[in-house]
């Protein structure tokens, strides 16, 4: 084994106070492009000294990352939960696409089965559906909106 140039890893510790100073996140890759003389990350990661002060100096940065900013963490977490309620919101959006689509289809089918009388019929039992559809705008923009007869009452 090669003896080491430097025994206390002073350049080492300079480098990893300097990421400290400047807030870079503290990588052994980073640390590897700043050393003048070791290059290769696995310099650092197969020597066990090395490796402890590049753990010691990430946790130090974690603790003063939080310390500065101690909203970060629940800003994140408040950010993943806006972005899984606008996904759930965007799926909800759909479904409800998916269901006024079907539900003109449906009416499509009622009156291609039985024309105006049948839809009249289907009405009937749904007047409260169909008021809510209609303050929901659910109906397509293309739609030309009837308004059905009102039956003759029998004397």
């Amino acid at each position: 084994m090669k003896p080491r140039l430097d025994e206390r890893n002073a350049e080492l510790a300079a480098i990893l106070d300097a990421l400290l100073a400047e807030d870079v996140t503290i990588t052994v890759r980073e640390v590897a492009r700043r050393h003048p003389t070791l290059r290769n990350a696995s310099a650092f990661t197969r020597d066990v000294e090395r490796v402890t002060l590049i753990e010691q100096a990430q946790s130090r940065q974690g603790q003063l990352r939080t310390a500065l900013n101690p909203h970060a963490l629940r800003a994140s977490s408040l950010s993943d939960q806006l972005d899984q309620k606008s996904a759930r919101i965007d799926a909800l959006e759909n479904q409800v696409k998916t269901l006024v689509t079907s539900h003109a289809a449906c009416i499509q089918a009622v009156m291609a089965a039985g024309g105006m009388t049948a839809l009249q019929r289907y009405w009937k039992e749904y007047k409260a559906i169909g008021e809510a559809l209609r303050d929901l705008s659910a109906f397509p923009d293309s739609a030309e909106v009837v308004e059905l007869r009102k039956q003759k009452r029998k004397p």
